[in-house]
């Protein structure tokens, strides 16, 4: 692997890693604050206030995050690992349509919340997959 054939996915994954590191300390440290403006209501999820599951979430996406930054700083992609962030990046895409399509009192802001999250991990999703193409490494 040349780096000219690898620095998409390699810059793809540190704006991953950025982002997912920043956005998800933010709702970790704002859980309160996002969790009464996104819904009008109050929603538990397995039996949690929904801003106990947006700091847990917030913390699992620094991780997320951080595991990105490991990925991306070996001197050889590991592209199983690579694709396993690409899966989970898909996944997480998915899963906010599901959440949109269940039934929660959810406000303008908190559904602007979740689609413009949606669209930016959707769009670093489509960048890794066109990086991990161009390697030759996509099934």
């Amino acid at each position: 692997m040349t780096v000219s054939s690898d620095r998409l996915l390699r810059r793809t994954l540190w704006g991953n890693a950025a982002f997912s590191v920043v956005s998800g300390a933010t709702l970790a440290i704002f859980a309160g604050p996002f969790a009464r403006a996104a819904a009008s209501a109050p929603v538990s999820v397995l039996g949690l206030d929904l801003a106990i599951v947006f700091e847990l979430l917030g913390l699992g996406v620094v991780a997320f995050g951080a595991l990105c930054a490991w990925a991306v700083s070996r001197e050889t992609l590991p592209l199983g690992f690579v694709r396993l962030i690409f899966a989970a990046d898909m996944a997480w895409v998915a899963a906010s349509a599901l959440v949109l399509a269940l039934p929660a009192s959810w406000t303008t802001a908190g559904i602007a919340g979740i689609v413009v999250v949606a669209l930016i991990v959707a769009d670093l999703a489509i960048l890794e997959y066109f990086g991990l193409r161009r390697l030759g490494s996509v099934n």
